[in-house]
C-alpha cells in the first residue's frame, strides 16, 4: 500500500494530524507576541558625553574627535556619525546586521578608555546599546489631579446657578482639557474654585518622577526603558556676592576646593575590644543648607570666613532643559519603550496596571494623576483587525467562487477545508520561529488565501474526473492524486522559489518583508501537505455512490463543451499556431512585448513603504539659532492658541461641526533644545491626517521658523524620519558646506516645490556667542590660569559644578552661582570684581576681553568629516522615485 493510498484508507490518522496542527497553531497563535511591525533592526551603539556650558566647536575639538580617533577601526563598524551640540556630544555607531551586539559593546568601551583625557567638568560617557528603530509605545503625562465628571455632576446639583458654567468642564473627556475648561469657569464664577486643585508645582517634581514613576515602568515586563520629559533638576545653589568675596580675597576656585575638601567620608579601620568589632569613620559629608553655610573657607585677620559670609545657600532648581505643557498646564512627560519581541498588548496591559496602581497609591496622596495621551495598540487592534477582516473576507468570496464554478456544495467544502487549517497551522511553525503577529505576516496570510485553494483544486477536479470514469471512489481518491501530485509538488515549489531568497536578505528591506515570505511560504507549503492529505481521503467519503450513467454522462459533457463557441474558437487558434514554428515563436514574443508594455505603462510611481494612518500627528518648529528656552516656550504657547478652536470645543457639538479642520482629543508641546515638538491626536482617528495643513499654517506665522507636520507612519523610525529623501554633503570647512548646502536647497525647492527643505544642521554661523579671550600676560601676573578664569566665568554666568550634596538618599549638585544683581547683563560681566590667587582685586576686564561673536549650533560629523544633510519631504502627491528624479536632474 503507497504513502497516498495510506492517507485515503485511514481517516482517524489524518483527521487526528489536521487537529493537532490546528491545535497548536492556536496555542501558537494566543502566544504570539503581537505588535505593529516587524522587528526592523539596525545594530547601533550610541556615545553620549556631557559637558555643562561648552560650545559645539569644544565639544567636537575635545571630546568627539578624540573618542572618534579610537573607535574609527571597531570591527563590524558599517557608519560613523557624531553630533556635536550645546553642552553634549553624541556619536552614532551603526554595525552590520548580524553583528554580535555584545561583543560590539565590549570594543567600544574598551577603545573608549584610550581616550587619554575628558575635560573636568564633563561627566563620564554613557554608552548604550539602541535599535534605530526604538519608538515608544505609550505617553503618559503626569499633572495635577482634577475632579472627575461625576463629581462635577454632583457639585452642579448643589449649586444650580453653575451648572450652565461647568457643564463644558463635565463633557470633557479627558483631564487635561476639564482642567482648562473649570479654569475658565472659577474666572468667571468664585464658587467655581472650590473644584480647581490645589498649587503644585509639576515640573518640580521631577527627581520624585524619577525616583518613582519612571523606575515603577521600568520593571513592568517587556519594557526596555523609560524617559521623563520636562520637569526641573533640584540643585543646591551657593549665590555668591562677587564683591563680598573679592573683598575677603577668596577666589571662586578656592571656594569650590574648600567645598570640595569638606564633603569627605572617610574610613578610618576598626578596635577589636572584647566581643565587639567598632568600624571607625570620620564624617565629613555635607547634609543639610546649614552645613553647607558653615563651611570654613578661610581666616582673614585672625576672623575665620565662612560660607554665609559671601554667599547665601539656598536649595533651588537648575535652568530647565525642557517644557512640557498639555491643554496649557506645564507637566510632565514619559515614555515608554518596549523591548524587542515584547508582546505590545501585554507591555500596555502592565503599563495600564502600573499606571491605576500609580495613582491609587502613590499619587493619590500628593494630588497628582497619570493620564496616557498616546497608545499604540489602539492603532494596532484597528490595523490587525482590518487585515483579520480582509483574510476572513477574502477567505469568503474564494469559497464563493468556487461554488460558482464546481457547482457542487460537497466539493467547495472539501477544498474550504484547506484555507483554515493552512492558515492555522501557519502560526505553529511562525510561532516556532519566533516571529510576532503583525500586520505584515498578517497581509502575507491574506495575499496566500486564493493561492491555498490552487493544490487542492487540481487534485480534487483530477479525482473527480476519475470518478465520473467510472473508478470507484476511494480508487479515484487514490489514482487522482497520485497522477498529479508531481505537478503539485512543482507548481508549489515555484512559488517558494519566489519567497525564500527573501529569507536571506539580512538588510532593512529583508527584515521587514521576511514575515510576508514566511507567512506565504508555509501556508503554501501547508496547503501542498493538505492537498495530498486530506482532500483524498474527505473527497473519497463524500462522493456520491457511482452514476451508472457516468460514460454517457461524460462523453454526453464533453460533446457539449466541444459545441461551444468559446472552445472553438481556442481550439481553431491552437491549430493554426500549431502549424509553423515561426507562428509559434512570433506569437509567445507577441504576448511577452504586450506584457511588458502593459507593465510600463500602468507601474506606478514607487514608494518604498505605505505611511498609515495613525491618530498622531507632530509637529516640529525650528527657530532661528540662538533661541533660549523662554522664547521657545512662547512660540509653543502661541500654537497652542491657535490650536484652541480645536482642542477647547466640545467634539459633538454643532460648533466643532462647524469647524474647517476636525477636533483636537490630545494637545501637548515640548520645548527643549533647538526646537519645539508639538504631538495633536483627532477626535476622529480618520481624520487626523487633515490637522497637518493647520498646524503647518499656524507654525509658520511664526516669524522666522522653520516648521513642518506630519502623520506617524507605521514604519516610521524617529520623529524626523519616514518619507524623506537625505542628501549629505561632507567637508572639512564649514562656510563651504553651508555654502554648498544652501545652493542644494535653492535647486531641491525648484525641484520638488511645496514643502521647503529642513537642513540639518542649521545653515546658519549666527548662533550668538559670548568670547571671554584672557589678557595672558596680565593673568600670568596675577597668578590666574586659564582653568580659573573659565571656572570663574562658569560660576557668574550659569553655575559651575562644585561637589555633591546627599539629600534623603537621593544624590544632587552643589553649585557655586554669582548673584543675578551683578551679573544680570552682559555688559554687568566685565565690570565684576574678582579676587586672584596673587590677592589683588581687579575687574573682569583686566583679566580678560568680553566680546560678542558667533558660531554654528550644531555640528556634525560623517566618518570623522564635518557634514550637512539637506532633508527634502515630498508632497504627499509627489512620490519618493518621481521626487527623486527630479532632486537628480
Amino acid at each position: 500500500m503507497g504513502l497516498l493510498e495510506a492517507f485515503v484508507r485511514n481517516p482517524v490518522k489524518v483527521i487526528v494530524g489536521a487537529l493537532l496542527l490546528a491545535l497548536f497553531g492556536t496555542i501558537a497563535l494566543i502566544e504570539m507576541p503581537m505588535q505593529l511591525t516587524p522587528e526592523v533592526e539596525t545594530p547601533t551603539i550610541t556615545i553620549e558625553t556631557a559637558w555643562r556650558g561648552a560650545s559645539p566647536q569644544e565639544v567636537e575639538r575635545e571630546i568627539v574627535q578624540e573618542q572618534e580617533e579610537q573607535l574609527k577601526g571597531v570591527p563590524g563598524l558599517r557608519k560613523l556619525s557624531s553630533e556635536c551640540m550645546d553642552s553634549l556630544g553624541r556619536l552614532t555607531l551603526e554595525f552590520l546586521v548580524g553583528t554580535d551586539m555584545a561583543t560590539a559593546m565590549l570594543e567600544v568601551t574598551t577603545r573608549l578608555q584610550q581616550v587619554p583625557e575628558y575635560p573636568e567638568e564633563a561627566d563620564e560617557p554613557v554608552v548604550k546599546a539602541a535599535s534605530s528603530g526604538d519608538q515608544a509605545v505609550a505617553w503618559i503625562i503626569l499633572r495635577p489631579r482634577v475632579v472627575d465628571a461625576d463629581e462635577i455632576a454632583a457639585f452642579q446639583k448643589e449649586h444650580p446657578e453653575l451648572a450652565e458654567a461647568l457643564e463644558p468642564a463635565r463633557r470633557a473627556h479627558n483631564s487635561g482639557l476639564r482642567l482648562y475648561r473649570l479654569k475658565l469657569a472659577a474666572e468667571e464664577h468664585e464658587a467655581a474654585k472650590e473644584l480647581l486643585p490645589r498649587e503644585i508645582d509639576v515640573p518640580g517634581m521631577r527627581r520624585f518622577a524619577e525616583d518613582y514613576i519612571e523606575a515603577r515602568f521600568e520593571r513592568v515586563p517587556g519594557v526596555s526603558n523609560s524617559n521623563l520629559f520636562g520637569g526641573k533638576d533640584e540643585e543646591v545653589r551657593v549665590v555668591v556676592d562677587p564683591d563680598r568675596l573679592a573683598a575677603r580675597g577668596i577666589t571662586f576656585d578656592q571656594l569650590r576646593r574648600a567645598l570640595r575638601a569638606r564633603n569627605v567620608d572617610t574610613s578610618a579601620g576598626d578596635y577589636w575590644e572584647g566581643k565587639r568589632r567598632y568600624v571607625v569613620r570620620t564624617l565629613g559629608q555635607l547634609r543639610s543648607v546649614e552645613e553647607v553655610e558653615g563651611v570654613l573657607l578661610a581666616r582673614r585677620d585672625d576672623v575665620p570666613v565662612y560660607v554665609r559670609d559671601v554667599a547665601r545657600v539656598e536649595l533651588g532648581y537648575k535652568k530647565p532643559s525642557g517644557v512640557v505643557r498639555n491643554f496649557g498646564t506645564p507637566c510632565i512627560a514619559v515614555n515608554c519603550i518596549r523591548e524587542t519581541g515584547a508582546n505590545v498588548l501585554e507591555v500596555m496591559e502592565g503599563i495600564r496596571s502600573a499606571t491605576r496602581e500609580l495613582n491609587k497609591t502613590l499619587l493619590a496622596e500628593r494630588g497628582l494623576v497619570l493620564e496616557q495621551v498616546y497608545d499604540e495598540t489602539e492603532y494596532i487592534y484597528s490595523a490587525v483587525g482590518l487585515v483579520q477582516q480582509n483574510i476572513l473576507i477574502g477567505g469568503a468570496l474564494t469559497i464563493l467562487v468556487l461554488l460558482l464554478f464546481l457547482r457542487s456544495a460537497r466539493s467547495t467544502l472539501v477544498i474550504a477545508v484547506a484555507i483554515p487549517t493552512s492558515i492555522i497551522g501557519t502560526f505553529l511553525f511562525l510561532g516556532i520561529l519566533g516571529r510576532s503577529l503583525n500586520v505584515v505576516s498578517l497581509a502575507g496570510l491574506a495575499f496566500a488565501v486564493g493561492m491555498l485553494v490552487d493544490n487542492a483544486v487540481v487534485v480534487l477536479e483530477n479525482i473527480y474526473r476519475h470518478y465520473q470514469m467510472g473508478a470507484r471512489r476511494f480508487v479515484a481518491a487514490v489514482e487522482g492524486a497520485k497522477e498529479v501530485w508531481g505537478a503539485v509538488i512543482a507548481s508549489t515549489l515555484t512559488t517558494l522559489a519566489v519567497f525564500l531568497p527573501v529569507l536571506f536578505v539580512e538588510e532593512q528591506a529583508g527584515q521587514l518583508f521576511r514575515d510576508i515570505a514566511l507567512a506565504i511560504s508555509f501556508s503554501v507549503g501547508l496547503s501542498l501537505l493538505v492537498s495530498v492529505t486530506l482532500i483524498p481521503m474527505m473527497t473519497a467519503r463524500i462522493l456520491s455512490k457511482r452514476n451508472k450513467h457516468a460514460d454517457e454522462e461524460v462523453a454526453a459533457a464533453r460533446a457539449a463543451k466541444r459545441d461551444t463557441l468559446f472552445v472553438r474558437t481556442v481550439v481553431g487558434i491552437n491549430a493554426w499556431l500549431q502549424r509553423g514554428i515561426l507562428r509559434q515563436l512570433a506569437f509567445a514574443v507577441l504576448i511577452i512585448a504586450v506584457a511588458v508594455s502593459l507593465s510600463v505603462v500602468l507601474l506606478p510611481k514607487a514608494e518604498y513603504l505605505p505611511t498609515g494612518r495613525q491618530n498622531l500627528v507632530f509637529g516640529i518648529v525650528l527657530p532661528p539659532p540662538g533661541y533660549n528656552l523662554d522664547e521657545l516656550v512662547k512660540m509653543g504657547e502661541r500654537i497652542e492658541n491657535g490650536l484652541k478652536p480645536y482642542w477647547s470645543v466640545d467634539p459633538d457639538s454643532p460648533e466643532a461641526r462647524a469647524l474647517e479642520y476636525p477636533a483636537v482629543s490630545d494637545f501637548f508641546f515640548v520645548a527643549f533644545g533647538r526646537q519645539v515638538f508639538l504631538g495633536v491626536r483627532a477626535h476622529d482617528p480618520l481624520r487626523a491626517g487633515e490637522l497637518i495643513p493647520v498646524i503647518e499654517q499656524i507654525a509658520g506665522s511664526l516669524e522666522g521658523v522653520y516648521a513642518f507636520a506630519s502623520q506617524l507612519s507605521i514604519f516610521e523610525q524617529g520623529l524626523s524620519a519616514g518619507r524623506t529623501i537625505d542628501i549629505e554633503i561632507t567637508g572639512p570647512e564649514l562656510t563651504h558646506l553651508i555654502s554648498l548646502g544652501g545652493r542644494i536647497m535653492g535647486a531641491a525647492m525648484q525641484a520638488v516645490p511645496g514643502r521647503p527643505p529642513r537642513p540639518i544642521p542649521s545653515l546658519d554661523l549666527a548662533n550668538p556667542e559670548v568670547h571671554i579671550v584672557p589678557k595672558w600676560e596680565q593673568a600670568a601676573d596675577l597668578q590666574v590660569s586659564a582653568a580659573e578664569l573659565g571656572y570663574m566665568v562658569d560660576c557668574l554666568v550659569d553655575g559651575g559644578y562644585a561637589t555633591d550634596y546627599f539629600a534623603g538618599g537621593d544624590k544632587i549638585d552643589i553649585t557655586i552661582v554669582g548673584d543675578e544683581r551683578y551679573a544680570d547683563r552682559l555688559q554687568d560681566l566685565k565690570g565684576l570684581t574678582v579676587a586672584t590667587p596673587s590677592g589683588h582685586l581687579v575687574p573682569l576686564s583686566a583679566l580678560a576681553t568680553v566680546r560678542l561673536s558667533s558660531g554654528p549650533e550644531q555640528i556634525n560629523h560623517r566618518e570623522r568629516e564635518r557634514a550637512i544633510t539637506i532633508q527634502v519631504a515630498p508632497p504627499p502627491t509627489t512620490a519618493l522615485e518621481e521626487a527623486m528624479d527630479a532632486i537628480t536632474e
